[in-house]
């Protein structure tokens, strides 16, 4: 997938103006829910939501490639959304593929990342976070959500500005009250949580909050 915004773009939503997505999950009041939600957090973000896998390969081959990555559920009725990607790539091999999941497995990050897809995103996540980690996606970059690593106290790689983040957001400061504070720009709040959400693997500013009580920045 070639990047469709420059590396270290200065505002990351605009990385994607033009990004297509299409979004494969078989229950509707979510799917509808997350492709609504993403349009009016994401606006230049195209998204497109489809209940099977054979609804978008239908689209696909009428459309031609259109879409820049597909947002597969694990649990999909036959084959789970692992499966699917292969089958997707076997016939659309330039399109990206990265995984949501609604579970807890602890080894399906992993699973995902080995398997070629670009990402891994657990259903919990905010929808801020699924914004910003879509954009990584769409700079050319992976980005992946690794649950079994919210359960242990080691963010390791944070740098100093993240760990000083993480305890505000233990704090329960708002992203504006972050930037104030640091004299940042937002954005700027809104790239390191990204970052501190994967490194962790907290899948919302909830379970983040817990990483820095237990590591004691609360």
């Amino acid at each position: 997938m070639a990047p469709v915004c420059p590396r270290g773009m200065l505002n990351p939503m605009d990385g994607l103006t033009g990004f297509s997505v299409a979004l494969v999950d078989d229950h509707p009041l979510f799917r509808e829910g997350l492709v609504l939600a993403l349009r009016q957090r994401a606006p230049a973000l195209l998204i497109r939501g489809f209940g099977t896998l054979d609804e978008l390969l239908v689209q696909l081959r009428q459309s031609g490639q259109e879409t820049d990555l597909v947002l597969l559920d694990y649990r999909l009725p036959g084959d789970n959304g692992l499966v699917c990607a292969q089958r997707l790539r076997r016939e659309f091999p330039q399109v990206a593929c990265a995984l949501l999941s609604g579970g807890d497995e602890p080894q399906l990050a992993r699973r995902a990342r080995e398997a070629g897809l670009m990402g891994y995103f657990p259903k919990a996540l905010d929808v801020e976070a699924l914004v910003l980690g879509l954009a990584r996606l769409a700079d050319g970059e992976s980005c992946f959500h690794d649950p079994a690593r919210a359960a242990q106290a080691g963010p390791t790689g944070l740098t100093p500005r993240q760990r000083e983040i993480l305890r505000m957001v233990a704090q329960g400061a708002t992203n504006k009250e972050i930037a104030q504070v640091l004299q940042i720009a937002p954005h700027t709040v809104r790239n390191h949580l990204a970052q501190i959400f994967e490194r962790t693997g907290a899948a919302n500013r909830a379970q983040a909050a817990v990483i820095a009580h237990d590591l004691g920045h609360g």
